[in-house]
């Protein structure tokens, strides 16, 4: 069912979440300021049933879906037509102009949306009784910590890891919680 390009990259071991992002500039041309966007290929037949069960009547055939961002509330389409990625906002179905939008305007090629996949960077913490409180932080370009409000050089890799694992723990220690974060930063976290 998938293209060729795709059943080949289905057999690398970066399938499941908290693994890969794409960059914001992907989506929206030019938006380098935002955070990267957590995306996870699809890995499962019920991931894909539940995409034919909700979503199949809205959208024609020859759209697959190949991932999600955010844990499923972006849907990553490809277009087995024009070769196109498409995403969009599961509550876009209820706006039927929208959604045609976005499916009639792709982000990028298949190609160059596999050429921008990256190992995630980003964590984001939210307020379980505030959901509009957030602290997110980011890895960039290897000695860099982007946060909401800052972005931090440090002189090498290890210091920045350390950094941002203790960001990270600040965070939780104010009563966030894990929204979204690199399954590295999950792993230290349960040691």
């Amino acid at each position: 069912m998938f293209p060729e390009n795709f059943r080949e990259i289905y057999t690398y071991k970066i399938f499941g979440d908290n693994l890969l992002s794409i960059p914001a500039n992907l989506i929206i041309d030019g938006d380098d300021d935002e955070f990267e966007k957590p995306f996870s290929f699809l890995n499962s037949s019920e991931e894909l049933d539940v995409f034919e069960k909700e979503f199949r009547s809205e959208i024609s055939d020859h759209f697959l879906q190949v991932g999600h961002l955010y844990n499923f509330t972006e849907i990553v389409l490809l277009n087995k037509i024009k070769n196109t990625v498409h995403v969009f906002h599961v509550s876009d179905i209820a706006d039927k102009d929208w959604l045609n939008y976005k499916l009639e305007n792709g982000i990028c090629n298949f190609d160059e949306f596999v050429n921008s996949i990256r190992p995630q960077t980003v964590s984001c913490l939210i307020n379980p009784k505030d959901y509009s409180e957030w602290d997110m932080f980011e890895i960039r370009n290897e000695t860099e910590l982007k946060t909401e409000t800052e972005l931090m050089e440090f002189k090498d890799r290890k210091t920045l890891n350390e950094e941002y694992l203790e960001q990270v723990k600040k965070s939780l220690e104010k009563g966030f919680i894990i929204n979204y974060s690199p399954k590295s930063v999950l792993f230290r976290l349960k040691k």
